[in-house]
């Protein structure tokens, strides 16, 4: 019940109360007469919160979200929301949704696909009929792993280099042998050659599991702990640090000594320079 109201955000704001002729009156805040403003603060925090969802995902439901913000700081009394309105809710949307729900309908009715793809190690294009077997999301994009008629294999394409797709008619039985977490893992590990441990708090768990699913495990303390893998210590030091005092490196040894010397330099470029 703290959290409601206007600021400081108290039940008893929500109304005013008065004696007048030895009654008492209640009546509602004056405030809720009319819509409150927004902030700067909020309008950003809004904003910011909008570009956290997939619109991949569920398309709908993220364009009706972004018409309801971007009516809402419209029709806002500080003309200070008008510029971050501009910037970020006038960016034009990735062009993959479409794409994405034939993605999932075909995962969900075992139906093959056929894709154009383009291999940036290879720097080449090739269109490959793929029997797609799951999705899994890694560092913010998601991947597609399923069977490569082409390369007569099980393959992993990153959703974001396949060029075009169509749903075929033919369907396909998912491998019995198939151990999706076992072949999760090991993708994740071939992404780098360091394994991470990081432990969040209670504060921001919810996010991180959110953000990287299953890499995210409880830990018997209040919070999670994310295991990733990476080929330098850059990523995941920044990823601490980000998270500032609700996040701690656990392993390897290295992480936490170069979270450490970059916090150093951090705090070292803020301290104040005495003037003479």
């Amino acid at each position: 019940m703290l959290l409601i109201g206007k600021p400081p955000f108290r039940p008893d704001d929500y109304v005013d109360i008065y004696v007048e002729d030895d009654r008492v009156y209640v009546e509602y805040d004056q405030m809720l007469n009319r819509p409150l403003r927004f902030t700067r603060p909020e309008i950003m925090a809004l904003l910011t919160s909008l570009q956290l969802l997939d619109p991949e995902v569920d398309p709908k439901t993220v364009e009706s979200l972004r018409k309801k913000i971007e009516k809402a700081i419209t029709s806002s009394l500080d003309p200070a929301g008008r510029l971050e309105d501009r910037i970020i809710l006038e960016r034009p949307s990735r062009p993959v949704s479409e794409y994405f729900a034939l993605l999932r309908q075909a995962i969900e009715e075992k139906r093959k696909l056929k894709i154009e793809y383009y291999s940036l190690m290879r720097d080449t294009t090739t269109e490959r009929v793929i029997r797609p077997y799951f999705l899994m999301k890694y560092l913010g994009y998601w991947n597609l792993t399923g069977y490569c008629e082409m390369r007569k294999d099980l393959r992993t394409f990153k959703f974001e280099r396949i060029l075009s797709l169509k749903l075929l008619k033919a369907d396909f039985p998912t491998p019995e042998d198939l151990d999706v977490n076992k072949y999760k893992e090991d993708f994740l590990k071939s992404m780098g050659r360091h394994e991470i441990k990081i432990y969040f708090d209670s504060t921001v768990a919810p996010w991180i599991k959110e953000q990287w699913g299953s890499s995210a495990k409880k830990a018997e303390k209040k919070g999670v702990i994310l295991t990733l893998y990476s080929e330098t210590l850059e990523y995941p030091s920044r990823l601490v640090l980000s998270f500032a005092s609700h996040a701690r490196p656990l392993s390897p040894p290295e992480l936490i000594k170069k979270v450490r010397r970059d916090s150093r330099e951090i705090v070292a470029m803020y301290k104040t320079v005495p003037v003479s």
